[in-house]
C-alpha cells in the first residue's frame, strides 16, 4: 500500500509547486508588459507618419495593444488589402528583438488600427511567438 501512496503523494505535493511557478512566470510576464506598455506610451499620441498616429499602449492579460490610428483613405486601403498588411507588420514585428523576447516568454503583440477622429474599426492583427519562427517558453 505504501509503494502506491508515496508516488501519488509526491505527485499531489509537487502539483502546487509548478502551478505556482507557472503563476510566477504569468506575474512576471504580466509586470513587464506593464512595464513596456507604459515607457512606450510616454509621449503619445505621435505621428508616426502623414497617414499614421501611435496612440499609447495597453496590457490585456498577456496582449501588448498599441493603438493606432489611420487616416481615413488609409484605413479603406489597408481593409481591401489584409494580407499585405500582416505581412508588412508581421515582418517588422519580427525584426524587432524586443518583441521576439517578448513573444519567447508568451506575450501576443496585438495591433489595433482605427480610423483617425471617428475611430471606426480598421483592422487588428496578433502576432505570437510562433508567428516569428520562436518557440515560446514552457511553463
Amino acid at each position: 500500500m505504501f509503494r502506491l501512496f508515496a508516488p501519488c503523494a509526491a505527485l499531489l505535493l509537487a502539483l502546487p509547486f509548478s502551478a505556482q511557478a507557472a503563476s510566477l512566470q504569468d506575474y512576471e510576464l504580466s509586470k513587464m508588459l506593464n512595464r513596456v506598455a507604459t515607457e512606450s506610451s510616454v509621449g503619445t499620441p505621435r505621428a508616426i507618419n502623414e497617414d499614421l498616429l501611435d496612440q499609447g499602449y495597453t496590457v490585456e492579460g498577456r496582449e501588448l495593444i498599441n493603438h493606432l490610428s489611420v487616416r481615413e483613405d488609409q484605413a479603406e486601403k489597408m481593409r481591401q488589402n489584409p494580407e499585405t498588411v500582416r505581412q508588412q507588420l508581421g515582418a517588422s514585428v519580427c525584426n524587432n528583438n524586443g518583441y521576439r523576447q517578448l513573444m519567447a516568454r508568451g506575450a501576443v503583440m496585438r495591433y489595433q488600427f482605427t480610423e483617425y477622429k471617428s475611430n471606426r474599426p480598421v483592422a487588428t492583427q496578433r502576432f505570437q511567438a510562433s508567428d516569428c519562427g520562436l518557440a515560446p517558453k514552457k511553463k
